[in-house]
């Protein structure tokens, strides 16, 4: 499996982006048309793709450069 921010999905890093921001999945929820759940979801695969264990870390792993693609 890919690993680093270069290994999210585009609806993960739609979410992840504005959770690193600072919003609530509820107001994620909300500005993406999506189950609260569904917010949860991929913030929890985002979280496994980029080695960390909650919100708090988001912004630092997204400041780290994207691993190369694996062939």
């Amino acid at each position: 499996m890919r690993t680093g921010s270069g290994a999210l999905t585009a609806s993960e890093r739609r979410i992840v982006e504005p959770a690193a921001a600072g919003r609530t999945n509820t107001e994620i929820a909300g500005l993406l048309h999506l189950a609260r759940r569904t917010v949860e979801t991929h913030l929890t695969s985002a979280y496994r793709k980029l080695g960390i264990r909650g919100r708090a870390e988001l912004p630092a792993a997204l400041e780290r450069p994207r691993s190369p693609a694996l062939t």
